[in-house]
Order: structure tokens, then sequence, then C-alpha cells
């Protein structure tokens, strides 16, 4: 199994167009994470996809094509230090 060290996210203004993307993006089997948008990359909408970087490009050909709004696309280390923390 491969060692991921960093994640590609994108980012978006609203829930509607992250929702979207997807769907087109399954469409085109370009394969996709919905999560919950890090804190790192921004306070804004809380889901963003995660997407691998070799599909970027692709994914870009589709945002415009559709014309799906985004925020902006981030690339982030994997978080390996969680900790829960209980009530």
């Amino acid at each position: 199994m491969e060692n991921v060290t960093h994640r590609w996210y994108i980012l978006f203004p609203n829930h509607h167009q992250g929702l979207r993307l997807n769907q087109e993006l399954k469409k085109a089997g370009i394969r996709n994470q919905i999560a919950p948008t890090p804190r790192a990359a921004s306070s804004c909408c809380g889901i963003s996809l995660i997407v691998a970087p070799e599909d970027l490009e692709k994914i870009q050909s589709i945002i415009a094509a559709r014309g799906v709004l985004i925020e902006g696309v981030v690339e982030l280390p994997v978080k390996t230090d969680w900790q829960y923390r209980g009530i």
C-alpha cells in the first residue's frame, strides 16, 4: 500500500457546487471523495472533494465546461497526529 503524505482538496463556496462536481466527476469516471473541509484550507463551505493529483487537469476541464464554481484547489499534508478529545 502506498504511503500518502499529501491530499488534494477542491474547495467550494457552497454545498450545492461540491455535490454537483462530485456527480460530474462520477459520470466521467474520475474517483473523488466527499470530505469535511480542513480548517487549514478554508473556513467557508463545510465540504470539499479529495481528488488524485493526476486527475487535476481533467477535473479543471470539467469545472470549466460545466460552470461549476470553486473556491480553489489546495494540497495539504495528511494529518497523522490525531488524538481523541474526550468529554
